[in-house]
């Protein structure tokens, strides 16, 4: 019997990148720069956005970390590229070169830079900067000064964004040192694409595109480029990664790259996940001061508490604390009661302390010892009155003559003196209630034990006029006298913190 012919598929192999044109090449990279600048200002990711741009529409500055080397420089071209165009989403470029001075090449590679970004009609700056490394390492160190110093500049140039070359195989090499690092989801998730930086969002319009493609563009090109020594050196982790890991892999699975940044990507998405689930239950658990209440922490199961914990800490623009800390600190909370002392450091002078059902975030610097806290006031008349050591001032002002407020009398003819608590000092708040003690006010104000030596107490002669953080003692107020009276304000100056917990 004759037998059925059988299908025959075949299989085309894929078009080496090495052989694509300039058109394709240049259309990948433009296609890759339109969807980011769209998604860092909230709009849709769709290629063809800026295609219809309506004319006299806001367009973006954008400031480019211009290293010299391949990748930076295939970016500022596509840039140049892209803001030539019609209906181009850019308005102007600026390329920032920063001198670390850590090669002795770091000088003609200042140079190129310049020459080349005179040439493809870029404004450009070099920042000049000083790694100091001190227990990081080198890398981590220059990294945080090249930001530092792009986001300076990218201020100074009043940029809308701030871009980086960084391609699908820095995201692949991310990855494995995270991995090996052990490292949980938000870390093997790398970097996004885009992401907020205080004004400015920080892109990386080149993620989803591998080495080779921008090779291949500075190829055609015929643009030149600098070489770092240091990337040959396999004793940092990254080059030993990219030289001899990344290698056998290929060898073992050709083309498994363009896997492996699916997987990535997938990795990315679900730590977007959770990170709005943390946004969710945090928005629920933090009160109106942006304390946190314990009650409603503990209710969550361990690995949501960890989670909200964590985005609570960010919320305040700190690093996110590690796994260890994390779990140290909700370990203490579990374990602690309301009058427990517990003080937990996430930062710099920064850390968390629980007050009764709450945890607080809390700066630790610039207390200084009671016995330098007492300060003599000279009168002046009505105004602000530093108190260095106690980090703020007194303001104090004259009301007008249907409000009530201290009689000059006890500014001008007794001395001012500014005071540390010490203990048994009464204050009436209320003309229809006694006095009380202060420990007892700061209690029914809810103000924190911690916090209460931070407060200044005024005194004229013997008597308290004012406790900061309560307010005047109420015996003192008339509202009778033909002389000029007064009010009393305590004004603390702006701390770190202070500015971290300004919506």
């Amino acid at each position: 019997m004759p037998t059925r012919r059988q299908k025959t598929t075949v299989t085309k192999p894929k078009r080496s990148i090495t052989t694509l044109s300039l058109r394709t090449v240049e259309g990948k990279i433009l296609t890759a720069l339109r969807e980011a600048i769209a998604k860092a200002c909230g709009q849709s990711e769709q290629a063809s956005l800026f295609a219809a741009q309506p004319s006299g529409s806001q367009k973006v500055r954008i400031t480019v970390g211009f290293s010299g080397g391949r990748d930076s420089v295939a970016l500022l071209k596509a840039l140049c590229v892209l803001r030539g165009k019609k209906n181009s989403p850019i308005e102007e470029i600026q390329a920032l070169h920063v001198h670390h001075a850590l090669s002795p090449n770091a000088n003609k590679w200042a140079r190129f830079c310049r020459q080349t970004a005179e040439e493809l009609d870029v404004p450009f700056k070099v920042a000049y900067v000083r790694v100091k490394s001190k227990g990081e390492g080198v890398e981590a160190a220059a990294r945080q000064a090249r930001y530092e110093a792009i986001f300076k500049a990218a201020d100074q140039f009043g940029s809308h964004l701030v871009m980086t070359a960084h391609h699908q195989d820095d995201r692949l090499e991310t990855f494995l040192i995270q991995w090996m690092r052990g490292s949980g989801v938000d870390g093997l998730a790398t970097f996004p694409i885009s992401r907020p930086v205080g004004s400015v969002q920080l892109v990386r319009p080149l993620m989803r595109l591998p080495r080779q493609l921008l090779e291949r563009y500075l190829e055609l090109t015929g643009l030149g480029w600098v070489e770092d020594e240091s990337n040959a050196d396999t004793a940092y982790l990254r080059n030993a990664i990219r030289h001899e890991v990344l290698p056998v892999m290929e060898a073992i699975r050709p083309g498994f790259k363009e896997a492996a940044a699916r997987s990535v990507e997938l990795v990315a998405q679900s730590a977007q996940i959770l990170r709005e689930v943390a946004h969710e239950d945090l928005v629920r658990i933090q009160n109106e001061d942006r304390s946190l209440s314990i009650d409603k922490l503990l209710n969550l199961s361990l690995p949501r508490q960890a989670l909200v914990l964590r985005a609570w800490i960010e919320s305040f623009g700190l690093l996110p604390p590690t796994k260890a800390k994390l779990q140290e600190a909700l370990k203490q909370t579990r374990q602690s009661s309301h009058d427990t002392k517990l003080a937990i450091k996430v930062g710099t002078n920064i850390e968390v302390r629980r007050h009764g059902a709450k945890l607080l975030m809390r700066e630790t610097a610039g207390q200084k010892k009671d016995k330098t806290q007492f300060e003599t006031l000279q009168w002046k008349g009505p105004g602000s009155y530093s108190l260095p050591s106690w980090g703020g001032e007194l303001v104090i002002y004259e009301v007008r003559a249907d409000e009530p407020g201290v009689d000059e009398s006890y500014f001008k003819d007794r001395a001012l003196q500014v005071r540390p608590r010490q203990g048994g000092e009464k204050l009436k708040l209320y003309k229809n209630r006694p006095r009380r003690h202060l420990k007892d006010l700061y209690q029914k104000a809810n103000i924190a034990e911690f916090d209460r030596p931070r407060l200044p107490l005024l005194w004229s002669g013997e008597e308290l006029l004012f406790a900061a953080g309560l307010g005047m003692d109420v015996r003192y107020e008339r509202m009778d006298s033909d002389k000029p009276r007064y009010r009393i304000e305590w004004k603390p100056d702006e701390t770190l913190l202070s500015l971290l917990m300004k919506p």
